[in-house]
């Protein structure tokens, strides 16, 4: 899992450590690193090999010609494969730092099964208005386990 958040700064040439933490994960599981422009945030989404053949597999589920196949397909046109140098650190295009608007700090937010690499005060921001609508509003109701089961369908129902 791909947990807690890191500060880097992203050197002259595009260089980013990508934190040790993450690398461990992925030589754990022995994947490449992949990332690519998130479909609704200003940021970069980052994950394994294991998590884009998932996308790709509910991808191949679902109607081609559907626009939200079209909208996954476009998530997954702009994904890299992104080599660790020696000093475990990738090179961002300068598509994707444009994309999200990063400076000379990113913001690596791990969110479970991917991570997110955000501008540092912008993923701030947004953590404080998550924070804020979970007091204002209560947390989001949680289906906790693998096993989270539905209702048994009736034989009346089908």
């Amino acid at each position: 899992m791909f947990l807690s958040t890191f500060e880097n700064r992203i050197d002259k040439k595009g260089r980013l450590s990508v934190p040790a933490p993450f690398r461990a994960v992925l030589e754990r599981r022995r994947d490449p690193l992949f990332l690519f422009k998130s479909l609704t945030e200003p940021c970069l989404e980052g994950c394994g090999a294991e998590r884009i053949e998932q996308i790709v597999d509910a991808i191949d589920s679902m109607d081609s010609l559907s626009s939200e196949v079209a909208t996954l397909q476009t998530m997954l046109s702009s994904a890299q494969e992104m080599k660790l140098d020696a000093e475990g650190r990738i090179m961002l295009s300068a598509d994707f730092i444009e994309f999200a608007e990063l400076d000379d700090t990113a913001l690596y937010a791990g969110i479970g099964r991917s991570f997110q690499i955000w501008l540092p005060d912008r993923y701030r921001n947004r953590e404080a208005d998550a924070r804020a609508r979970a007091k204002t509003d209560g947390l989001p109701s949680l289906r906790l386990g693998r096993g989270a089961t539905r209702p048994a369908v009736e034989s009346g129902d089908r």
